[in-house]
């Protein structure tokens, strides 16, 4: 993809906000996961094959390696063991959109697959470069605000409104990925939704679930506590969830690595980048543009209200390695990667916004309405 491709799409995403195929809506059983894939794959085979082709280009240097082909094996037959509905999810993409099973199943287990080999792991998996998250929950606000961070040619995201039996759930997802496993954000009907961000331990257990794996299965939790089990159950390796319920008015902030796992309640504003900051992991993969986002979090004022987080998740002072990634950034020198879509999660009006642009401006590309039964607009004491 040659730069001035590169600059045009950018400026797309500059003007118009995320780069949204049309919307996927399904109704089937609960058991009715082959069909569900399918219906994806054949909704966007093309773009799904284009997805899959950039990402293989990495993954097939690490599978060259005999290491990594035994340990993709073996993530395969525990995914198959612990998860064949989700497997079964993955079969059907390929069969709809005529992308190899395999390799969509190597590129839901990227992140896993880059600890094979010490000296082939940074190009495998994806950089410790993606996503950021600033929430607050006190007497008078409750929210998150999210920017999903990525590279280009996972840019074109797709709207799913689903229907499995009495399981009901929205997403922003990835094309040819799990529904909620690469997505930037995602509710169900029981109020429940939540966003991730990468984080990096210093290996990998195959016999455990892949991160993607576990973020689709908290689209099923019937509540709070049933989130916490699965969230908490050991990861393959790890992952950042900010986890709320919209019912009961409450977020919180979980870290996991293998079978560690931290809560941290969200009362104050706190903010999240990309590397372990509740949780003790001797040896996590970190990377320049969480230490820096960090640091100027630091140098900025506390949010007090939704607004005040968008702007600070469309800064971009820090040249190098701003918090919001466009254009703009990249002409002035941003040596990261690019936000693909900003959302704010609003407990208070039971909203789930996708912001158009630079969240900063507070303009709203698209709402969507979470369905719970508390009464909105009247903030609960916390």
């Amino acid at each position: 993809m040659t730069r001035t491709w590169l600059a045009l799409l950018a400026a797309w995403r500059q003007a118009h906000g995320a780069d949204l195929l049309p919307d996927f809506h399904f109704r089937g059983g609960p058991e009715d996961h082959f069909q569900l894939g399918f219906a994806m794959g054949r909704a966007y085979p093309d773009v799904i094959r284009s997805r899959v082709a950039a990402h293989m280009l990495q993954l097939k240097q690490l599978l060259e390696h005999e290491r990594c082909q035994q340990q993709f094996r073996a993530l395969m037959s525990t995914h198959q063991q612990l998860v064949p509905k989700l497997v079964e999810e993955l079969r059907g993409v390929g069969a709809g959109s005529g992308a190899k099973f395999e390799d969509l199943m190597a590129m839901s287990l990227q992140e896993e697959l880059g600890y094979c080999n010490a000296t082939t792991a940074t190009s495998g998996r994806r950089s410790p470069d993606h996503c950021s998250d600033y929430m607050l929950c006190d007497s008078k606000h409750c929210f998150d605000a999210h920017n999903e961070d990525g590279n280009l040619e996972d840019r074109k995201l797709f709207t799913a409104f689903i229907q499995l039996g009495e399981l009901n759930f929205t997403t922003l997802n990835y094309a040819g990925d799990l529904l909620g496993g690469m997505s930037a954000f995602a509710f169900n009907s029981l109020g429940l939704g939540f966003s991730l961000n990468w984080v990096g331990p210093s290996h990998c257990d195959v016999s455990s679930l892949g991160r993607n794996y576990v973020s689709r299965q908290l689209l099923a939790a019937r509540g709070w506590e049933e989130a916490k089990q699965i969230i908490s159950q050991k990861h393959a390796a790890g992952h950042n969830y900010q986890l709320m319920d919209f019912e009961a008015r409450r977020i919180s902030n979980f870290e996991v690595a293998l079978d560690q796992v931290s809560e941290k309640v969200i009362r104050g504003a706190f903010f999240h980048a990309n590397q372990y900051q509740t949780l003790d992991v001797q040896g996590q993969i970190t990377g320049n543009s969480s230490l820096h986002r960090l640091q100027r979090v630091r140098e900025l004022p506390l949010p007090s209200s939704p607004q005040d987080a968008l702007q600070i998740l469309g800064d971009q002072e820090d040249r190098a390695y701003p918090i919001f990634h466009d254009l703009r950034s990249h002409q002035r020198g941003d040596q990261s990667d690019w936000t693909l879509a900003s959302v704010l999660f609003d407990l208070n009006q039971g909203t789930v916004e996708l912001m158009l642009g630079n969240p900063k401006d507070a303009a709203v590309q698209r709402r969507f309405h979470v369905p719970v039964q508390r009464p909105f607009h009247v903030p609960m004491v916390v």
